[in-house]
């Protein structure tokens, strides 16, 4: 049995040059993004990434 884990985002790597720079379709952006399979792909990747950075962000208080 293997343990399916998230990987952190320095494990995922870098986007270097957008996929829609070669694309055929490119002139129909961004209309043509929400049925791309390249862009889903990409999109399905990056989200199982986990953020190797931690953020200490507290709100100051309203006055």
């Amino acid at each position: 049995m293997s343990v399916v884990r998230d990987k952190f985002d320095f494990e995922v790597g870098q986007l270097v040059k957008s996929p829609c720079i070669t694309c055929e379709m490119k002139k129909r952006f961004p209309a043509c993004s929400d049925g791309c399979e390249t862009l889903d792909r990409i999109r399905g990747i990056l989200a199982k990434g986990i953020s190797s950075t931690y953020s200490s962000f507290e709100p100051t208080p309203s006055s």
